[in-house]
């Protein structure tokens, strides 16, 4: 027998409205289609800072062409009594196991490369590969198939679960295993925080408004929403990446604050129709040319669900409009997850009020004005609990505009102090085992990679005989910088080789007979790692250490690469993960400064065309512009690290503050009156403020700091929007006059002028 008779079925399709059951039918379908052929999970991988489009990843093209690349690396620190057989006999043990793991080339360890321990304490070479800074450990280096480099990483923990003893400590870095993290902590936090944020969503609609058909409504519209970004991103071939992997939670954003506008408009309907008192300046752009505007104004028996449509459209479609215009101006941005973020957001932006405005009244439609009134009955309390809130906020209207303006003020300095340039080691807790093992890695032999190729400034060989002493310098140079843990390259090579015998005799015969000896295949062509086939170009591999930078990896690499121009050599190519981290933050750091100033430009034109009033615009400018000041100062007075995942953060507090702010100034086009206007939009305001500071106060419980610091920045923005909008907008539309600022601007220094010009003349 089946699940549903038909009957049964039948019974059910005679509730639902036809409208409905279309919305649910594509819902299930749009639910067949994301779990059929789009994948959710995050893809972050060793280049996930730049696509190999980007201006900034062509020095990793022009480094990998010179040399064979071997940077794809695993380092476990073992930690132990090194100079114990028994310790070394683990070493073994654990590196045969490694080398049989299919994706590993290679394998160095204290018992895979030097002869033997006091072999690895003397070795030019195997002493900076292998042993570490405070001799209480060594370094297994693994080197993996690019393929197999992320994969992988499961199968190297599961070893280092089993060799892992309280005399055998074992801890891992390398760019793989750091990003390997990084994509579990966005998978834990997509599949438990994003879904449980959706969920509190709605639990808290359904708790204001005591309505099933809105509580299912919120919950389907956002869903589809959401669905219907991911499967136009996944079309056009936008993964999910380190930035667009909480996309979800922010589309339901941008869908709620929609719904909490209709829905309340939709309550005053029910009560009290008010669409055919509208006056005809009412509608702008682009509602006219979607409603006949006196057509509209004649109809007073529109249903509230049409009439709430009606009203809240205009506001949402400028809101939705900045918001796309604010994404879009991501798309040129240089960094790949910036520009990813700006086409998935811009989509879902789209969606979000597609969605609200076609999936969300279907519901609405089926809760009554008779069920209303009764919701009505059982909610008193939280009514009064939000009117008393809000009364209490408005009678101290004053004194809330002096601590804001005083905050705002005070986090201006932050604004110079913000740390865009974070460490690696930010994106994971300070007391977690993973930071404590990365941190000891980080300062016993650096953690992050850097590749310099140099060339001699003269034009010869990077490596011959009259200049072999001159390159040895330079590495004992950058060994000694600050920020450098490790460094290999080809004149530790030929130190290594030239301890040989053999090697000693052909180095004296010719420098390039021993790099040709060393680019055999019984040596794995290490050379060709480390010199190009010309000669012309050597390569430094640099591990640098994150812990104790306090200056931005663009200064530190432009300080390094005064230190090869002082040696003689010219520093041809830059590159590594290094690197890469360095030019993101610097662009993330750009885009913060121009993109936001760009946006608070954008939203004062778009303001002057809605408002068509200079005064009003100039307050919901200094309004807008106040938001990003107040958030990234805190940011930067209390030292909060800025990485690339949380930094979006102020732009969507923005288009929050926007949303809000937009909605009153419609409003004010029809009440003339600011008491009005705040006593038509408080409730849906600091609804809407409530419901996103919930949601978003739980990524605040999340393992992952990057999210931690995502969600805070967003409670504190939406709180900060929120009474901005109504309550600093209007204060300052009152107490701008635009005669004293003509004045100021024009008549004062024209009158002086005049004054000056006639003193002139008089003196003559």
């Amino acid at each position: 027998m089946s699940f549903l008779s038909f009957s049964k079925i039948k019974a059910i399709r005679k509730l639902l409205p036809n409208q409905l059951c279309i919305f649910l039918l594509l819902t299930l379908l749009s639910v067949l289609v994301i779990v059929k052929f789009v994948s959710l999970t995050p893809e972050v991988t060793d280049d996930f800072f730049f696509s190999s489009e980007d201006p900034q990843f062509q020095s990793e093209k022009l480094i990998s062409k010179l040399f064979v690349r071997n940077d794809s690396m695993v380092v476990i620190s073992a930690t132990g009594n090194i100079e114990s057989p028994l310790y070394q006999e683990k070493i073994l043990d654990l590196s045969e196991s490694l080398m049989r793991l299919e994706g590993v080339t290679s394998v160095r360890s204290l018992t895979h490369g030097p002869n033997d321990f006091e072999d690895a304490l003397k070795s030019p070479m195997w002493k900076r590969l292998v042993m570490s800074d405070d001799r209480k450990s060594t370094n297994i280096i693994i080197l993996l198939d690019d393929e197999y480099s992320n994969a992988i990483i499961t199968y190297i923990e599961d070893l280092m679960y089993q060799f892992n003893f309280p005399d055998f400590k074992l801890r891992a870095s390398g760019m793989p295993y750091i990003v390997e993290l990084i994509r579990r902590s966005l998978l834990k936090d997509i599949k438990s925080f994003s879904s449980l944020a959706i969920v509190v969503f709605g639990l808290i609609i359904f708790i204001l408004f005591r309505s099933k058909a809105v509580f299912i409504g919120t919950l389907i519209t956002c869903l589809n929403a959401a669905m219907w970004t991911f499967m136009l991103t996944h079309l056009i071939h936008i993964p999910i990446g380190i930035l667009t992997a909480n996309l979800g939670t922010i589309i339901c954003i941008l869908t709620l604050s929609h719904i909490i506008f209709i829905t309340y408009n939709w309550k005053k309907a029910c009560s009290e129709p008010t669409l055919h008192v509208l006056p005809a300046s009412f509608w702008n752009v682009p509602a006219k040319f979607l409603f006949n505007r006196r057509r509209v104004a004649a109809i007073s028996n529109m249903t509230p669900v049409d009439e709430a449509i009606v009203l809240t459209f205009p506001p949402s479609f400028w809101s939705m409009l900045t918001t796309l215009l604010g994404f879009l101006s991501l798309l040129s941005v240089k960094a790949k997850p910036l520009r990813d973020l700006g086409a998935s957001g811009a989509i879902g932006t789209l969606m979000a009020i597609c969605a609200a405005y076609t999936v969300y009244p279907a519901f609405l439609k089926m809760a009554s004005a008779i069920k209303q009134k009764r919701i009505a009955q059982n909610k008193i309390k939280i009514e009064e609990y939000q009117h008393n809130t809000y009364r209490f906020l408005d009678k101290r209207q004053n004194s809330l505009i002096l601590v804001i303006v005083v905050i705002a003020i005070l986090a201006i300095p932050g604004l110079w102090m913000i740390d865009s340039d974070p460490s690696l080691l930010s994106y994971f807790s300070k007391k977690s085992e993973i930071s404590q093992g990365l941190s000891y890695i980080d300062r016993n032999g650096g953690s992050s990679p850097l590749m310099v190729v140099v060339r001699s400034s003269i034009g010869d060989e990077v490596v011959s005989q009259k200049n072999y002493q001159q390159i040895w310098r330079l590495q004992e140079v950058l060994e000694q910088h600050r920020s450098v843990g490790s460094v290999v390259s080809l004149p530790v090579l030929l130190a290594q080789a030239k301890k040989n015998p053999l090697g000693f005799v052909v180095s004296i015969v010719s420098m390039k007979a021993l790099i040709k000896v060393l680019e055999r295949p019984e040596h794995d062509a290490v050379a060709k790692s480390f010199i190009s086939k010309d000669y012309k170009y050597g390569l430094f591999m640099l591990r640098m250490t994150e812990a104790y930078r306090s200056r931005s990896r663009i200064e530190i690499v432009e300080e390094i690469k005064g230190l090869v121009r002082a040696q003689g050599f010219e520093p041809e190519i830059v590159g590594g993960i290094y690197s890469l981290q360095g030019h993101l933050a610097k662009l993330v750091a750009i885009s913060l400064v121009n993109g936001l100033g760009k946006l608070v430009l954008l939203f004062a034109i778009i303001g002057l065309i809605i408002s068509r009033s200079l005064r009003i615009t100039l307050a919901l400018t200094c309004s807008v512009a106040l938001l990003p000041v107040t958030i990234l100062g805190l940011i930067g007075l209390y030292r909060i690290p800025l990485d690339v995942i949380s930094a979006p953060a102020s732009n969507i507090a923005i288009a929050i503050g926007i949303d809000a702010m937009i909605h009153m100034m419609k409003a004010y086009q029809r009440f003339h009156d600011w008491r009005k206007v705040k006593e038509h939009l408080w409730q849906p305001i600091l609804t809407a403020m409530f419901v996103i500071a919930i949601g978003f106060g739980i990524f605040s419980f999340s393992s992952f700091p990057p999210t931690q610091r995502f969600g805070l920045a967003i409670l504190i923005g939406s709180i900060l929007a929120s009474l901005t909008a109504l309550f600093i907008m209007p204060f300052l539309v009152d107490k701008i006059k635009l005669d004293k600022i003509r004045t100021v601007i024009i008549r004062r220094p024209f009158l002086y002028f005049r004054q000056t010009e006639s003193k002139s003349r008089e003196s003559s």
